[in-house]
């Protein structure tokens, strides 16, 4: 088949959120799969080409206009190939100034204030309406060999391209030839508030689009007494709808999830939702390949060869937990510190890592610490993240109230972030909702065991075989969980947990590999 994926982030190339793993892994594994896979970016001023290979050729069909908000605007296309993969950047002034995939930067603001760091472009909804179009327009440079049998957009960003793509057939016989065999997909990876990418109304929706009001209508929605059109929805009418684990699928049709008004819509509107679990590429991380898994020291939890986990935890005490050379530099500054021990064995290690926002569930985390921390001497937390301040400042309150027992990662280095969870002997994953989570599979690949809230993807974790979960999400619950582990590792040590290191690995690998999931997209763009 021929498939083209359109998502705004890839792994290597301009990396945002989860969407880049999946979104890298799954064009690969199809890839693998013999299929003739073509995947749309937006070309960044922070976008790195260094591992692209790029065709040499310019034709005149490398550039198209489009219209956005009645200004007819000239993207072109740079064509290449990653990884078995073909790859079309769309290339335009406003991504080109843009040093991130979603938010501003320091040195934004810096420039701007009126450009905070963190948050969102303010030209998003031109952003996503050219990007979007710009995917359906390269289909007129396409000869008919190269046109797509499936168009799979990932999350909301790119959700409008199915109502593109639908209406330019109706409208345009020459693009009609082209598109009008084309299945859309869109898969939503985060359904939670603030990830919608919407328009604050029908009248901003037509002004941004050029589409008629009637197809803009079926977008209309609803929550927190405010009305606005949702590019989900609309996706939900001309394209099959997807979200990333079955779990969460069912609580966003269920409403046991807050959407901002999506559940009920869906519902309305009778749009199904599939859900399909994400999977995981081993090979990026595997704890075996220090040079894949970015690693001081090799172990395989798979045969139950730890001792490089423990050497990693001290290399990362060394390192990064410190108390007489504290890390600060441009990507991570450190709080706290572990004081020396002559015997590690006698610490358990606790690690969270990941987005320091509420969704999470820090506050739940962090109010559950403070009283484990309190009664037993014994334990140690790794925090790694940024986010919200507020939230930041209570870690580094805990690293201060409980010296030498906690260090909190402030900021974001990938070697530190995945040394951070494989020195430790449990991660916590106390998120409110979860989509369908990566830190887990990464936290079990690393033979690092998982402690969740039961919600969402999370609930693909056996409880008490490959990790624990837990609910409601409320402190006292975690901290009961943890106290039992604790308690379980003061009796008999840490080979209590070792046959469960050895099954979660072994479990993952099995089910897991996103050659596996790839199937399951393959039979959906079948269907």
């Amino acid at each position: 088949m021929n498939i083209w994926l359109v998502s705004r982030e890839y792994v290597g190339i301009a990396e945002a959120g989860g969407v880049k793993n999946v979104t890298t892994s799954l064009c690969e594994s199809l890839a693998r799969r013999g299929h003739d896979v073509t995947v749309f970016l937006p070309c960044y001023g922070c976008t790195d080409l260094s591992h692209v290979h790029l065709n040499d050729v310019e034709t005149d069909d490398s550039f198209a206009r489009v219209l956005v908000r009645d200004s007819e605007e000239e993207v072109n296309f740079l064509s290449g190939t990653i990884g078995g993969v073909n790859i079309v950047f769309v290339q335009h002034d406003s991504f080109a100034q843009k040093r991130a995939v979603y938010t501003y930067t320091h040195q934004d603001e810096v420039e701007n204030p009126r450009h905070r760091q963190g948050e969102g472009h303010e030209d998003v909804n031109f952003l996503n309406v050219l990007f979007q179009k710009a995917v359906v327009e390269y289909a007129r440079k396409c000869s008919q060999d190269k046109i797509p049998q499936a168009i799979h957009c990932q999350d909301a960003a790119t959700a409008m391209v199915p109502a593109f793509g639908s209406f330019a057939v109706k409208t345009d016989d020459e693009l009609k030839m082209k598109l009008e065999k084309t299945k859309y997909f869109v898969t939503i990876h985060n359904a939670g508030p603030g990830y919608h990418h919407n328009f604050s109304s029908l009248k901003e929706a037509c002004e941004f689009t050029n589409l008629p009001e009637d197809l803009l209508s079926l977008g209309l929605c609803n929550a927190y007494d405010t009305t606005f059109i949702e590019p989900f929805v609309i996706a939900g009418h001309f394209s099959k709808l997807t979200t990333v684990s079955p779990e969460y699928a069912r609580e966003i049709l269920k409403g046991k999830t807050d959407t901002a008004g999506l559940s009920k819509k869906f519902v309305e509107d009778k749009i199904p939702v599939v859900g399909i679990t994400n999977g995981i590429d081993f090979s990026r991380y595997d704890p075996v390949d220090v040079n894949m898994s970015l690693l001081p020291f090799a172990y395989d939890p798979q045969k139950m060869d730890l001792a490089g986990k423990y050497k990693n935890r001290q290399w990362f005490i060394q390192k990064y937990a410190s108390k007489d050379t504290p890390v600060k530099n441009q990507d991570i500054e450190q709080f706290g510190y572990f004081t020396s021990s002559i015997d590690d064995d006698e610490f358990l290690y606790i690690a969270y890592h990941g987005r320091v926002v509420h969704q999470k569930g820090i506050a739940v985390m962090c109010e559950a610490a403070e009283k484990l921390l309190s009664r037993n001497n014994n334990l140690r937390f790794v925090f790694a993240g940024q986010g919200a301040p507020e939230l930041e400042d209570a870690m580094k309150s805990l690293a201060v109230k409980f010296e030498g027992r906690v260090v909190y990662i402030k900021g974001y280095e990938r070697t530190v972030a995945r040394l951070s969870v494989a020195a430790c002997d449990f991660s916590l994953h106390p998120s409110y909702f979860e989509p369908c989570g990566l830190e887990d599979f990464i936290a079990q690949t690393f033979g690092t065991i998982p402690v969740a809230h039961a919600t969402g993807g999370l609930k693909k974790i056996l409880d008490k075989k490959t990790g624990f979960l837990y609910s409601p999400n409320k402190p006292c619950k975690l901290e009961r969980l943890l106290q039992k582990l604790i308690d379980q590792f003061n009796k008999k040590g840490r080979t209590v947990f070792e046959p469960m290191i050895q099954k979660a690995s072994s479990y993952i690998h099995k089910n897991y590999s996103w050659d596996i999931v790839a199937m399951e997209y393959e039979k959906l763009y079948l269907s």
